[in-house]
């Protein structure tokens, strides 16, 4: 997916996002079926997003392709244009044909681009709330946020090659690094959850992608799940002080899957930076952090 900044021009007016309005797009997230929190938004351009009224519904879309190449700008016409936004028409989307359930729109502007709709993502808290009291293990930016027992049990039993599984649910709450057109452009999207089976048995160690539905953790076989689904050899621990006095925590104890049973961990995640050849395979699957006052995570709200 190929970055871009757009902003917006000077004197348009803010994206406003808000919980308390119908919701502009249709759910689609991984957590299973929850509908996302009702937004509020006007047309316009806002960091990555563009929200553009198709069919009496504000519909977000976000940029994902700077290539035009393969695109037919024939389709570049007042029949089907869309939306215009900024002084003197700087943006202009429209209809491509090649899509005509305008899953994707063609955006001409500063720096052009295919636009894909981009469904808001987030769940409720009452969702959360329910994981936490489920069988899973639930991480909250990575830290552990409930079952922890549920995951030293579990790699009580591998350290013993005893057959073992375990469900991960990862939520992220919103940064609070970003800009401010950003985070309102993104609000939707927050909170969000991931789920994931790690299972064990007794040589290997397997990462799958996971839904929940009707408050079961299904396995996720879909076109995906090649891709996705993960191989590991080892489950490591690595604990310890953070490194640098820059770092968000003080302390953090983290295990990761790799294929690799003797390298440390600075070595493991280094390797990353190199050529192909040299990284190492890896995944950190449990965590739990202090974290310092200027770790930049939203609260869950």
């Amino acid at each position: 997916m190929a970055a871009c900044s757009i902003g917006k021009e000077a004197g348009d007016e803010t994206v406003s996002l808000s919980t308390d309005a119908s919701s502009v797009t249709e759910n689609d997230n991984v957590s299973g079926g929850n509908e996302a929190p009702e937004i509020e938004v006007k047309e316009g351009v806002y960091a990555d997003y563009a929200f553009i009224t198709i069919g009496g519904e504000i519909k977000r879309y976000k940029l994902f392709s700077e290539n035009l190449g393969d695109v037919d700008l024939a389709c570049v016409s007042d029949d089907n244009l869309l939306f215009k936004w900024g002084a003197g028409d700087a943006w202009r989307f429209y209809e491509m044909k090649e899509y005509p359930e305008l899953d994707r729109v063609l955006g001409l502007g500063p720096g052009g681009g295919i636009f894909e709709a981009a469904p808001f993502r987030g769940v409720k808290i009452s969702e959360i709330e329910a994981v936490k009291n489920s069988e899973a293990v639930l991480l909250l930016n990575g830290s552990v946020e409930s079952g922890k027992e549920i995951w030293e049990d579990f790699y009580t039993k591998t350290c013993k090659h005893m057959p073992a599984s375990v469900i991960i649910a990862d939520c992220y709450t919103q940064s609070s690094n970003v800009s401010e057109a950003l985070k309102q452009a993104e609000a939707g999207d927050y909170p969000c959850l991931y789920f994931k089976k790690l299972t064990y048995d007794g040589v290997e160690f397997v990462l799958e992608p996971v839904c929940r539905v009707d408050d079961e953790y299904v396995v996720r076989k879909d076109e995906d799940y090649d891709r996705d689904t993960k191989y590991f050899k080892y489950l490591r621990h690595f604990e310890g002080e953070a490194e640098f006095p820059t770092m968000i925590y003080s302390y953090y104890s983290i295990y990761i899957l790799t294929d690799d049973g003797a390298s440390d961990r600075d070595e493991i995640e280094s390797s990353q930076w190199m050529d192909t050849t040299g990284a190492i395979p890896y995944a950190e699957v449990f965590g739990e952090y202090t974290w310092k006052d200027n770790a930049p995570f939203l609260p869950l709200q």
